[in-house]
């Protein structure tokens, strides 16, 4: 499996496999590819926002980063970028490049290479 067009990933629940092989991650998985040399995971929210840490008037230390990039050996490549503090990543764009949008209305271009924001507008 040398060209990325060849590279398998799907998710069920909080499982991702990355050409076959599982990796299992803390929340439930809204969406998983394959792009720019990674597999690119998508947390479904819904998933960690109805966790305890996230309920009451304290807002968890950090903020879960719900868009990360595997290696094919599960290894975390990034966390991506997130336009705001509190904000989170509800539905991916397009893959390749990446553009995902947050839930403060941001639409953001991100780098495959390193998951930091190339530029992000404000959709309101």
């Amino acid at each position: 499996m040398n060209a990325d067009k060849d590279r398998a990933v799907s998710h069920d629940g909080d499982i991702v496999r990355i050409d076959g092989k599982p990796l299992r991650v803390e929340y439930m998985v809204r969406d998983a590819f394959w792009a720019g040399g990674h597999a690119v995971v998508l947390l479904d929210p819904h998933a960690f926002l109805d966790d305890p840490a996230y309920s009451g008037r304290k807002a968890p230390r950090e903020p879960v980063k719900n868009l990360r990039a595997y290696a094919p050996s599960g290894e975390l490549m990034w966390e991506a970028q997130q336009p705001e503090f509190q904000d989170h990543y509800y539905i991916i764009e397009c893959h390749d490049p990446l553009v995902a949008l947050s839930f403060s209305a941001y639409r953001c271009d991100i780098d495959l290479a390193s998951g930091r924001i190339l530029s992000k507008a404000s959709l309101k």
